[in-house]
């Protein structure tokens, strides 16, 4: 059960981290635990939290990846029961002490609030310099018989090994397999930095630096020289991180509580396939399911090139430029610009990306927030539906306008009426005519 200093840790401290939606999830989680503990559709949570399925997704991994919650899936009755186990939240100086932490808390709130949080929690010093310590020990208040320690010595046991599995506060782990550490760590053996310092106080500060803002190996080592003090061969951390930040920081694009995702994803076996198993809870085909990862694991550029070299096809400059481009003035994802590439290329059978099409199509799902190449494949599903049902609806419209003319029909009367009967005239009368005719030639009148 969470205390006030534990919602106070929560709200200043990983809310900016998370988000609000994962923060909601948290709590549901707790108040409705002892409901929760039959089987439960997710349906009933999404109601809770007035969330879809996406969301709801979203939300989980946040709480996953921060280190507050545990999820074990398995498969059963033609479907998936999960488990969700939740891990208590740290205290604010195990929190503020770890540099994963500080460096997401620092790069969500930016410096003059993450100051303000640190203020707020560092720990109170008193000033004892003029009093004396006259606090009463253990043995001096409490007496325990010695045979009866003996006696429960296995009760005890017992309790203490089932208390020590409760779950307690976790940090969480960065390990991103995207960056070379053994490159990097043999780039800088010239340096003569101390090696105990890299591996285990500077290491997680430079994969963590690597996952906020994807830097890669050759940049990271020009900030670490620029941060090494040649005479102690002591790099400042202070500074290395007050650098980072100003760098790469403040250039950032504001994109709410959601981080450009500048490197692929990399799943572990296990984490691919709940993965799939989530995307085909969503309603998503095995094919799309396909399409979802490889946009979600591959490099724009190099995922550009796998579809021109299936289509017999080379990646032009222009393309090349245009990707770029994109990459560096849009704050869509990684996975988000592979899903474009694919729509343009594959779904509308494009030859090469246009410019104008691909900054169009960017600027809408920026506007739409889409930072998921599955919500961007719900959104190319939907722009071809409707498109389809315009293209129903003109051809519907164009074939109204086209009907053909109306037929007039004889009202009953007439067409039961007798007709008039045509004669020849007789020989007599046809005189008489062509005289007429002649005489009304010649200017003179008939009577």
């Amino acid at each position: 059960m969470l205390n006030g200093e534990d919602t106070r840790v929560l709200n200043l401290l990983y809310q900016p981290i998370v988000g609000g939606n994962a923060l909601v999830l948290y709590h549901n989680l707790i108040i409705n635990k002892d409901s929760f503990k039959k089987p439960t559709r997710h349906f009933i949570l999404q109601d809770m939290m007035n969330n879809g399925l996406q969301e709801l997704y979203q939300a989980r991994t946040r709480l996953e990846a921060i280190g507050l919650l545990k999820t074990y899936v398995r498969k059963k009755d033609e479907g998936y029961h999960y488990i969700y186990s939740l891990d208590n939240i740290l205290s604010p100086q195990v929190f503020l002490s770890d540099e994963t932490l500080c460096l997401l808390l620092l790069d969500r709130v930016g410096e003059d609030r993450f100051n303000y949080l640190v203020e707020l929690f560092k720990p109170e010093k008193l000033d004892l310099s003029e009093y004396t310590d006259v606090t009463s020990s253990y043995v001096e208040v409490f007496h325990i018989a010695s045979e009866r320690l003996v006696q429960a010595n296995e009760l005890l046991s017992d309790t203490m090994q089932q208390m020590k599995e409760a779950p307690v506060g976790k940090k969480p782990e960065i390990e991103p397999k995207t960056f070379d550490w053994d490159f990097f760590f043999d780039s800088l053996a010239g340096l003569n930095i101390d090696e105990s310092f890299l591996v285990n106080e500077f290491k997680p500060i430079i994969l963590t630096v690597h996952g906020l803002y994807g830097i890669n190996e050759l940049d990271m080592i020009n900030h670490v020289k620029y941060c090494l003090d040649y005479v102690t061969n002591q790099v400042d951390v202070k500074e290395f991180k007050r650098r980072i930040y100003k760098t790469y920081h403040q250039a950032k694009k504001p994109t709410g509580q959601n981080t450009v995702q500048a490197q692929p994803t990399i799943y572990s076996d296990e984490q691919l396939s709940r993965h799939k198993n989530d995307l085909k809870h969503q309603g998503f085909t095995q094919q799309e399911i396909d399409v979802i990862v490889s946009c979600e694991k591959i490099p724009p550029l190099v995922f550009l090139k796998s579809i021109k070299d299936q289509k017999n096809g080379f990646v032009s400059q222009n393309e090349r430029w245009t990707i770029e481009n994109l990459k560096k003035q849009s704050n869509l994802p990684v996975e988000v610009i592979n899903m474009l590439i694919h729509y343009c290329l594959v779904v509308l059978g494009n030859s090469s990306l246009n410019q104008n099409m691909v900054n169009t199509i960017a600027n809408d799902w920026s506007q739409h927030k889409i930072t998921t190449a599955s919500a961007a494949l719900i959104q190319v599903k939907n722009f071809k539906k409707e498109s389809e049902n315009k293209k129903v609806k003109k051809t519907y419209n164009r074939n109204y306008t086209k009907q053909p003319a109306r037929k007039e029909t004889l009202p009953e009367w007439a067409s039961s009426a007798t007709v008039r009967k045509e004669t020849p005239l007789a020989g007599d009368e046809l005189k008489q005519l062509e005289a007429q005719l002649k005489q009304f030639n010649q200017g003179g009148g008939s009577s």
